[in-house]
């Protein structure tokens, strides 16, 4: 992950450490948020 151009993270726990490297970070449930791309990219 180093060299990832951008990091995404989705975790419900506000403390999990790859909130510290994320460009962008949500606290949401993986599903809703994964539903909500997909209606968008449809």
């Amino acid at each position: 992950m180093k060299d990832a151009e951008l990091i995404i993270a989705i975790n419900t726990d506000a403390n999990a450490p790859i909130f510290d490297v994320a460009h962008y970070g949500t606290t949401q449930d993986l599903f809703d948020v994964a539903e909500a791309m997909l209606e968008e990219l449809e």
